[in-house]
């Protein structure tokens, strides 16, 4: 069966009834669909003591041809790893953020490539 294809009007309505802290969603026109973007007032990490301002998360795609489930759902993996990111932002060790996601991924590759790995040595004996 095929799923009919919503309005922008019928994906609003659906976001517009999704709540989560204050955050609220916004939606973005695309050629062929939308993009769901959350948004916040915060801090800036990088910027302790001032006032704050406006984030924005990444932009989840959502088809017209999406269920009320699939669009919740990507609403859902929006707000998960939105904490994630806000998590690996404020988690320090010794004083850093050492999970930070605004990391290059080419000086992670760097890493990579030089084995700047921590990694335990198999024994057979302890493994559990």
């Amino acid at each position: 069966m095929n799923q009919p294809k919503k309005t922008q009007e019928e994906i609003e309505t659906i976001i517009n009834n999704i709540q989560f802290m204050d955050r609220t969603f916004r939606l973005l026109k695309k050629e062929d669909g939308y993009l769901l973007q959350m948004q916040y007032m915060e801090t800036d990490v990088t910027m302790p003591g001032t006032p704050p301002v406006l984030q924005s998360t990444r932009k989840w795609y959502i088809s017209p041809f999406m269920t009320e489930s699939e669009i919740v759902e990507t609403a859902w993996a929006c707000v998960t790893r939105s904490m994630m990111h806000v998590a690996s932002e404020h988690f320090r060790y010794h004083g850093s953020q050492v999970y930070s996601q605004h990391f290059d991924v080419t000086q992670r590759i760097a890493l990579c490539n030089i084995g700047a790995f921590d990694c335990r040595i198999p024994n057979e004996k302890n493994s559990i």
